[in-house]
């Protein structure tokens, strides 16, 4: 599969960010988690079907301008940012599909701009967007002031350090071992950034305070009864971040929604890239 990297500039935050593009025919946007790239969707796209998609860094991420997250609450982020974006690739209304964070990004722009939403599509416990949701403890340390400034000050981890913490963590061994050739030294090489560091704590310190998610970050009952277009979660039996009772919980609230219950951790698209391929697929399909 071909693909295509560019710069965009977007209208607010004022940042150029790096979007990549693979295939063609009807578009669907792809939007990384905390901390990742546009990359780390490599593994799941050729699963994708015949469809013009479109990845980008998040500002701060990857290959994106430098950005501080500070200045305006996480919700609003997700939607000025995935805003800007669509505006500036003239794309009026697509499909969305997060890991993470990215899922928490397209729930709310669902919310808040159902317009420019015809799908949603979430991988794994879509960050704080849910109440449920508990950190580890790399994200509970990284929520409090005095390990910020610690982590600040110190090097980027090896390839093998953020493999390793990884598969011990967030993902899974699993999800490590099938993870393609060269995908941990993509994250690697994002740690590395400049703005990673400003990025990953400004915006962290939205997420959480000591270790809990804040609740102005949560989508309320109301809000989910709101999201009328089709929902699909897919979820890892073993989350390390909240179980598929979160997800089953409000799926049974949004009116269009269902869930998928996959054998992993927070990556199904690493554990399972053709049935998670197979599963995003049909539900752009749908939405086209």
């Amino acid at each position: 599969m071909k693909v295509e990297g560019r710069r965009v500039g977007l209208a607010d935050p004022p940042v150029a960010v790096r979007v990549i593009e693979a295939g063609f025919g009807p578009p669907l946007v792809l939007v990384h988690g905390s901390g990742m790239s546009a990359s780390t969707w490599a593994p799941l796209m050729p699963y994708l079907g015949r469809r013009r998609l479109i990845a980008f860094d998040l500002p701060g991420f990857g290959l994106s301008g430098a950005f501080d997250y500070s200045g305006r609450p996480l919700r609003s982020h997700a939607v000025v940012q995935l805003t800007s974006l669509l505006d500036a690739l003239e794309l009026e209304r697509v499909p969305i599909v997060g890991t993470s964070l990215g899922g928490m990004w397209a729930l709310c722009l669902a919310v808040e701009a159902p317009n420019r939403v015809a799908a949603v599509g979430s991988l794994g416990v879509p960050a704080v967007a849910l109440p449920g949701m508990h950190g580890d403890p790399a994200f509970t340390a990284l929520s409090t002031p005095v390990v910020r400034q610690i982590v600040a000050r110190i090097g980027s981890p090896s390839v093998a350090i953020t493999r390793r913490t990884m598969a011990g963590g967030a993902i899974g061994p699993r999800a490590a071992e099938k993870a393609p050739e060269g995908f941990f030294d993509v994250v690697h090489e994002g740690l590395r950034q400049p703005g990673f560091r400003t990025a990953m704590l400004t915006h962290m310190q939205l997420a959480l305070r000591f270790g809990r998610p804040r609740p102005e970050n949560f989508l309320s009952d109301t809000e989910l009864r709101r999201l009328a277009v089709p929902v699909l979660m897919i979820w890892g039996d073993e989350d390390p971040y909240g179980g598929p009772e979160i997800g089953r919980r409000a799926c049974g609230v949004m009116p269009n929604a269902r869930l998928e219950v996959i054998p992993g951790r927070h990556a199904p698209f690493l554990d399972d890239p053709e049935r998670c391929g197979a599963l995003i697929d049909d539900l752009a399909r749908g939405a086209n």
